[in-house]
């Protein structure tokens, strides 16, 4: 391992370790951190944990329990000592495949996805990069069956996702019968077009969406509308 002590975006309290040669928290891990609301009592479920740092920030809310799952061994071992140094206790981390993964139902899942899809480039990557960032090992459908078999019914799904793939998602969305609720975009103050939304789907929901106000991130950094203009 090549780890660094690092924290949270926004939250210099909350210390965590990251490893140099995996995936760091980005602009991603940082919205979808930010987006996630969760009740005290709740169960939450993170897919794809590798470092534990959605977990952190659920942990803000003092929920009942944190899981976390991936098929990264070395990603949990850093997840376990992130609990640790933020002593955490009301976690469990557990390493499976999130294609076949059944749980215990929770009330919340948070997730932050592979959404490239696969190219020649991704192919010469390292593994770890190639889990975290590409679906070649959890594509998107067998990904929203895996929230689906272990989300309550109405419970809530916090999801970040390309925006250029949104209508993919949908399609995937109504296929399993989640409804989206809450839909916000995020872009980079140097890009025309938004890279990522996120998204609050609940299993089972009925209609009736919020578009929220768009996110505009510079330099990892959440910009106001003043600063915008």
């Amino acid at each position: 391992m090549n780890l660094k002590l690092d924290f949270l975006p926004n939250y210099p309290e909350i210390k965590l370790y990251q490893d140099k040669d995996m995936i760091c928290i980005n602009t991603d891990t940082m919205v979808l951190g930010e987006f996630l609301e969760v009740y005290r009592y709740d169960t939450i479920l993170d897919i794809g944990t590798n470092n534990g740092s959605l977990l952190l920030y659920a942990n803000r809310f003092s929920p009942k329990k944190l899981i976390g799952i991936d098929i990264n061994k070395e990603a949990l071992e850093i997840a376990k000592k992130n609990m640790e140094l933020n002593n955490i206790t009301n976690y469990e981390l557990i390493h499976t495949d999130a294609n076949t993964y059944v749980g215990e139902k929770v009330d919340v899942i948070v997730c932050n996805p592979p959404y490239f899809k696969s190219t020649k480039d991704s192919i010469n990557s390292s593994k770890n990069f190639v889990l975290a960032k590409h679906e070649d090992s959890l594509p998107l459908d067998n990904l929203i069956k895996t929230i689906k078999k272990n989300l309550k019914q109405e419970g809530k799904l916090f999801f970040v996702y390309q925006s250029s793939r949104l209508q993919e998602l949908i399609e995937v969305f109504n296929k399993y019968k989640f409804k989206i609720k809450v839909m916000k975009f995020v872009y980079n103050v140097n890009k025309k077009n938004s890279n990522v939304v996120l998204i609050k789907a609940v299993n089972g929901g009925k209609l009736g969406l919020e578009v929220n106000k768009p996110i505009i991130i510079k330099d990892m950094k959440v910009m106001n509308e003043d600063e915008n203009n």
